[in-house]
């Protein structure tokens, strides 16, 4: 009986692990061989006037997060942050609850990659 109760508490106390421990967003740093201002709009979210390395917060999640980044004197870049497994959610066992609110949080993914370096091209 009390081997019984350990487990389940132990089940319990693992529940949504990946959300509690790292929570539905993941900073991430954008960096870049500029060193004027540039505008950056991750996840339709804009962020203007900022100089490179630049964190920004990115939604965990099933899709991957566009990142598109202008600055005066070149071309825009786009491109997009992929998302893979969080290893965080594997402690919630066998526990459907905490699966259920990982997947609906987003939190079983992170980001693919928490760096990224972005080559500009000057503006023909």
């Amino acid at each position: 009986m009390k081997k019984l109760l350990l487990i389940a508490l132990l089940a319990l106390s693992c529940t949504s692990c990946a959300t509690i421990i790292g929570g539905t967003k993941k900073k991430v740093v954008f960096d870049g061989d500029v060193k004027a201002p540039v505008t950056m709009v991750v996840d339709g979210r804009p962020y203007r006037n900022v100089v490179l390395p630049y964190k920004v917060n990115v939604k965990r999640g099933f899709s991957a997060s566009e990142v598109r980044i202008t600055v005066d004197g070149y071309e825009p870049v786009t491109f997009w942050v992929g998302k893979d497994f969080n290893p965080w959610a594997l402690l919630n066992l066998a526990d459907p609850v905490g699966w259920i609110i990982d997947l609906a949080t987003g939190a079983v993914t992170r980001p693919a990659m928490t760096h990224y370096w972005v080559d500009f091209s000057p503006q023909k």
